[in-house]
């Protein structure tokens, strides 16, 4: 079964189209556009590198958080959109970023910038089952991020948007830095391989916080009391 693959939980985009392990086409944004503007005509452009038509797609995986409110919102109504009642696979945002890192042998801590002196962590390690979650995914403080990544043993490799924030913990030797620091399409369908399709009316966003202006309605509301 043919899988197109879609990210767009951040500044960036990417796309994929695989048939089980075998990756058919490959694209990635970072042009500094909204993903309105991006995300479609990356996803067109794919379809013709793998030489297929949306209709030969016959399953869909997109991130679906932590990440950008606006990104998650977008990116999910697409695959919805796109779909037509065909299999959707939800891919946690953290998840498919530590799919970078696979094949490091070391355990991968994606990290992002949630803004608010938060980020947003998650820890794997990999098996031929798939990820093997070491931190649950969720908003941490910087101080309890570091505390939670402190604590696992082994080799550690941070990566994500957020990595920069706890830097300072990078010794080289235990826990090292990343490069690889975007989502890729690949990664996406590679995490995707270990999950369970759902309708596309059942594909909500994960957003693991309420948003700016939730916080600051909710906020309004508790003085008012």
């Amino acid at each position: 079964m043919k899988l197109l693959s879609i990210d767009s939980a951040g500044t960036t985009a990417a796309v994929a189209v695989s048939e089980g392990q075998s990756l058919l086409a490959e694209g990635f944004a970072d042009a500094g556009l909204t993903h309105s503007q991006m995300l479609l005509p990356l996803v067109d452009e794919t379809l013709k590198k793998a030489g297929l038509s949306l209709g030969e797609i016959g399953c869909f995986a997109i991130t679906n958080g932590p990440g950008s409110f606006t990104g998650l919102r977008i990116g999910a109504s697409l695959v919805k959109g796109m779909a037509l009642g065909r299999p959707c696979i939800p891919v946690p945002t953290l998840m498919a970023l530590a799919f970078n890192e696979e094949r490091s042998g070391r355990v991968a801590i994606s990290i992002l910038d949630a803004r608010c002196k938060q980020v947003y962590m998650g820890a794997y390690s990999f098996s031929q089952e798939g990820a093997i979650s070491l931190i649950p995914d969720g908003a941490y403080s910087l101080e309890e991020a570091k505390e939670k990544i402190l604590s696992l043993s082994g080799e550690k490799i941070l990566l994500g948007d957020g990595a920069y924030l706890l830097a300072d913990l990078a010794d080289g030797k235990q826990i090292t830095m990343s490069d690889k620091n975007h989502i890729l399409g690949r990664s996406i369908a590679a995490a995707a391989r270990f999950l369970q399709p759902l309708s596309p009316e059942k594909l909500v966003p994960a957003y693991f916080r309420l948003s700016q202006a939730e916080r600051e309605y909710q906020m309004r509301k508790n003085k008012g009391e």
